[in-house]
Order: structure tokens, then C-alpha cells, then sequence
């Protein structure tokens, strides 16, 4: 065996044993248990989908405390690995974990979104007290870095239900799937790459579903799902994803939220989102693979879900940056090696020579640590009056504003640059943000990483190190009361800025005409637009990601919208409690009366 060889068996050996465990069956990959111990009844549900596009993993947990009050841990650790095609390879650890706080009678339901994003992954759950292990769950092995056409699709169906006998013959099989990761059932078949829930095992966190192709729910089973329930599923598919309800009615999904217009039209823009509802009978004669692929047609693959459909998913930018930073340059290898050169010559020869001539060579155990300080204060000013404290980071972010529902979607792509230090504590995002490390390569990080999901979502290691940068995709979805007021005047209109943040483009399409403004109109600022656009050239700085895309979205903009630049953005969290922002570009497509 060759060098290289020897030392990429290891992987190989560690990517088949990932293979293995991940082999999805006829209903879903992972663990449905109930173990009752020291005054806990705990339900662990993790099957899902064993084929996933990046994302996050919804782990169900059913918890009653019959004890007294206590704070008890879940604990995920595991490994990812990363295939041989995509240099370095090899493998990364993670371990999560979230405290759960219980009175005396306590029973809680939730879900606990892990990220996952290597090409396969395996985790095992633990329950931790006071540092002891009070129960230990098997194994849980998945792919997660599946192309988004190929990813699993959730059916939502009641067994004793008529929608179950009829979307039975409807799971996609994965025969399609390449060689690598094709995995057969039982009798030799080809595993179904879809799998089949009942409505009470659905996540009731939004994110947990980012990691799948769609989400298929019969009528019937709609109406069994809690409010948190359905709240989670329309909110992923604002963000982006297709919602498929055959037979179904469109005002029945919305409830009490205020329902959209012209509610008989088959498949439904919902901001990112399509919420579809074909005939069952289409289904069944078409297949469910054919439906996906219609349904890939009809919105822009740039902002649907799984994250992976972006045309530039991965794709990065000069010096290891999604968006290169302007001034940061990365490491100064060159400086940094003539300070080291300078300290070597001086600590060794120069020192002896010194101490030699003044017959003295028993100082050095006390010039040696001298110098050694002298330096060490000298690389540190060096580092800090060059590049400072301070993170900065660079960010192209879209968010569509529905101003009529009160509801807001952003996606965006981020690079930052920790100067002198790593960001205390790491990067804090609230939990119903989809975060995605995607690394310096696009393939995502392969340090150890640790996540803590009690209170916030911290990435406490492995995404953001000192000097290096670091990259993540984002997707957040929340309530909105931002808005721009427009009114008419003279032959025009003029437009009142209630963004809470400076603006400094904008245009408005209206009844099939164009008015613009260029400037700065600062927050509860008043402007009166032009007639006429702007051109999306100048529009667009040159060199972001998807630039093409959002100047054609310019030249094709909807009726009854406005195009804004905003100076930053609201709706966008870096991670970092102070960022300097340099050369970001923040876009907001806004409905004043509501999306059509």
C-alpha cells in the first residue's frame, strides 16, 4: 500500500461504517424508544429521512418528571465524514447540548434541531444529570449531504386514515441514487428514499424540516396537527419550501393567520415558498418524482429549499472567503516570518555572543524569557495595529417584506474575519435561525465542533477561529412591522421610510410604471420618487454572489412592489454581538399591499 493510500484508509474504513448504519427502511431512519428511569419517563424520536439534503435534524423528545425539580442534560456527540473526492477529506467530531429545565410533574414536548451538513453522519443520544449518565440511546446514521433533488420527501399520513391507503404506493425509491450511497432493503429492492410520518411525530421547530426535498399532508391530517405544528411547516415553507396538500384547501393551512388571496389557484406563492395542491389522483398516476420535478419549475431554486438547490451553493470567493472582505488579506506570512527570523538570531547567537563577550553566559535563563516577552508584546501590537479587535465580516443578504401580512423571509450568504481574537463565546444566533457552515471550501467545516441549543443557538467552536475566515449561509424568517408607506403626489408618489434603517435606492412599480429614488433617505425620512427606473447594472455592485439573479429581478420586477438597497439590515443577525460591515449589499423585495 502507498503512503497516500495508508493514510486515507482510515477514512475509507470510517465512511463505509457510516454508510452502513445510515441504510434507510421502509419507514424512516433512526429511533422511536420510550425507557422510564430514576423518576423520568423520556420518548426519544429521531427517525427521519436517512437521506438528507444539509440542513437540520429534528430530534422529538416526549419528557415527565414524576421526581423533583431538576436540570437535566441532552447530549449528542458524534462524527462527520466527508468524502475522498473533496480534498482534505476526512472526518470531523460534534457534540450538542441542551439543559432542560423540569418541575416536579413537568411533561414537555419540543424538538432539538442539529445541524448536519458532511456527506454522512453519526450521533449518539445521551441523558446526562449532575455529570452522570442516566440513559444512553443507539446510534443514529444518516447521509446529509444529499443533492437537494435527491433528498428524502416527508409524507404525513394517519395510518387508520383514507389518506394513508392512498399515498401508500407514493415514496420515491432510491435506486436513482449514485452507486456510493444506494442501499437495498431486505429482499434486495432498492430502499424507498421517501419516508411516512404520523401528524403527532412532526417537529414543532421550523428548521427541522430544511433538511428535506417537501413535506406531502393529506387534508385530514392537517387539521391533527397541533398550532405549533402548523406553524412550523408554514413557516419552512415561507422560507422556501413546497408544501404539497393534495385535495386540500388553501384556507383551511392558514387558520387563524390572515389567508392569501385568490385561494383557487393550484399551486400558491408564499413568499420563498409554494404551497401546492394537486389532485390525489395526479399524484398516483403521475408519481410523486414526477410532482417534484414540475414543482422544481416553479420558483427560483436560488431562494427554495433544501439550501443546496442554489445555483452558487458552495462556491467560493478569493482567499478562502464566500465574500472577500475588502483590507483583510489574510495572514501576513512573510512579516510574520522575518519577526520569528529576527527573534531566532537574537534569542540564540546574538544573545550568546553578547553574554559570551561579557563573560555571562549564566544569564541567559534570564535574557531568554526577556527577549521572549519583548517579542511576544511585539507580534501582538504588530497584529493589533494592523488589523485591530474588531470582527468584520461582508454579507449579501434578500428578504422579501409582505407588509400587508406583517412577515418577514431573509436569506443571505456571510464571511467574517476575526482579527485578535476569537469572538467570545462563538456565534450566537437565535434558535429558529437556520444557520449553514459551509467552511472555507464550501463543504463544510471539519473541525470538532460544539453547539449549545439551551437557551440560544451558539456555535461555540469549530465555525469562527482568530485570523481565519469563516462562512455561513443563513435563513430567517420572522414577524415584521418594518414597512415603507407610499402615497400619491402630484402625478407620482411619494414614500415615508418606517425600515428602521437608512435606504439608499429604491423602486416602486405600480399600476405597469416605474418610479425611482436614489440617495439617502434615512429612517422616518420623506422623499418624493421619480418617474423612471434605475438601471439594475448600477444597481448591483459587481462580484456578489447571484448578482445576475437579482438583476433580473430588477428588469422583471412584480407589479405592486418595491425594490429597496438598504445601508444594513434588520432583518439579518451576524452571530457577533459588534460587526464591521464592509461592502455588503442588503436587498428587500417589499409587498405594501400584500403578495400576490
Amino acid at each position: 500500500m502507498t503512503t497516500s493510500g495508508a493514510r486515507r484508509f482510515p477514512w475509507v474504513i470510517g465512511l463505509l461504517l457510516a454508510i452502513v448504519v445510515a441504510r434507510p427502511s421502509a419507514r424512516a431512519s433512526g429511533e422511536f424508544r420510550t425507557v422510564e428511569v430514576e423518576s423520568l419517563r423520556i420518548t426519544l424520536d429521531s427517525e427521519w429521512g436517512a437521506r438528507t439534503a444539509p440542513g437540520y435534524l429534528p430530534i422529538r423528545f416526549d419528557i415527565t418528571n414524576v421526581g423533583e425539580a431538576r436540570v437535566i442534560e441532552i447530549v449528542a456527540e458524534g462524527t462527520r465524514f466527508f468524502r475522498m473526492m473533496r480534498p482534505p477529506g476526512g472526518a470531523g467530531s460534534v457534540r450538542f447540548r441542551q439543559a432542560v429545565r423540569l418541575a416536579r410533574g413537568d411533561h414537555v414536548r419540543f424538538t432539538v434541531p442539529i445541524p448536519i451538513f458532511a456527506d454522512s453522519e453519526n450521533l449518539r443520544f445521551e441523558i446526562e444529570e449532575d455529570g452522570r449518565t442516566l440513559e444512553r440511546f443507539n446510534y443514529l446514521g444518516f447521509q446529509s449531504g444529499t443533492p437537494a433533488p435527491d433528498a428524502a420527501a416527508l409524507i404525513v399520513a394517519d395510518p387508520s386514515g383514507p389518506f394513508a391507503s392512498i399515498a401508500k404506493g407514493w415514496p420515491r425509491s432510491a435506486a436513482g441514487a449514485g452507486p456510493a450511497f444506494r442501499t437495498m432493503g431486505p429482499t434486495g429492492r432498492a430502499s424507498p428514499l421517501d419516508f411516512v410520518l404520523e401528524p403527532a411525530r412532526l417537529p414543532t421547530n421550523w428548521i427541522g424540516y430544511t433538511s428535506l426535498r417537501a413535506v406531502v399532508i393529506g387534508p385530514a391530517e392537517w387539521g391533527q396537527l397541533s398550532d405549533a405544528q402548523k406553524s412550523a411547516l408554514l413557516t419552512w415553507t415561507a422560507c422556501g419550501g413546497d408544501l404539497i396538500v393534495p385535495d386540500g384547501d388553501i384556507n383551511a393551512l392558514f387558520g387563524g393567520r390572515v389567508p392569501p388571496a385568490s385561494p383557487d389557484v393550484a399551486v400558491r406563492a408564499y413568499l420563498f415558498g409554494r404551497i401546492h395542491r394537486p389532485a390525489s389522483a395526479e399524484v398516483t398516476t403521475s408519481g410523486l418524482g414526477n410532482v417534484l420535478a414540475e414543482a422544481l419549475k416553479l420558483q427560483d431554486a436560488n431562494w427554495a429549499l433544501p439550501a443546496n438547490r442554489a445555483a452558487d451553493w458552495g462556491v467560493m470567493g478569493a482567499r478562502s472567503f464566500r465574500l472577500p472582505i475588502a483590507e483583510v488579506n489574510g495572514v501576513p506570512a512573510r512579516a510574520y516570518l522575518s519577526i520569528l527570523i529576527v527573534f531566532a538570531l537574537i534569542i540564540g547567537p546574538a544573545n550568546y555572543w553578547f553574554l559570551w563577550r561579557r563573560r555571562q553566559q549564566v544569564l541567559l535563563v534570564l535574557t531568554a524569557p526577556l527577549i521572549s516577552a519583548v517579542f511576544i508584546v511585539l507580534l501582538a501590537g504588530y497584529v493589533v495595529a494592523g488589523e485591530g479587535l474588531a470582527v468584520s465580516g461582508r454579507a449579501t443578504t434578500f428578504t422579501m417584506l409582505d407588509q400587508a401580512r406583517k412577515q418577514a423571509v431573509m436569506r443571505g450568504s456571510a464571511s467574517l474575519y476575526a482579527a485578535g481574537m476569537t469572538p467570545s463565546g462563538g456565534l450566537r444566533f437565535p434558535r429558529d435561525v437556520a444557520v449553514f457552515p459551509i467552511g472555507t471550501d464550501g463543504a463544510g467545516s471539519r473541525d470538532s465542533m460544539v453547539v449549545d441549543l439551551t437557551d440560544t443557538q451558539r456555535f461555540a467552536s469549530g465555525v469562527v477561529h482568530a485570523r481565519a475566515p469563516t462562512n455561513f449561509e443563513e435563513i430567517a424568517y420572522r414577524p415584521a412591522r418594518e414597512r415603507l408607506t407610499f402615497s400619491a403626489e402630484g402625478g407620482g408618489f411619494a414614500v415615508t421610510n418606517g425600515l428602521d434603517v437608512p435606504i439608499t435606492r429604491l423602486i416602486y412599480r405600480s399600476g405597469g410604471h416605474v418610479f425611482s429614488f436614489s440617495g439617502a433617505l434615512p429612517a422616518g425620512g420623506r422623499a418624493v420618487l421619480k418617474p423612471g427606473g434605475i438601471a439594475a447594472a448600477t444597481f448591483v455592485p459587481n462580484g456578489i454572489p447571484l448578482a445576475t439573479r437579482f438583476e433580473h429581478l430588477i428588469d422583471h420586477q412584480p407589479d405592486g412592489s418595491y425594490i429597496a438597497v438598504l445601508e444594513r439590515s434588520p432583518f439579518w443577525d451576524s452571530g457577533v454581538p459588534a460587526l464591521v460591515e464592509r461592502g455588503s449589499f442588503h436587498l428587500l423585495l417589499g409587498w405594501p399591499e400584500g403578495q400576490p
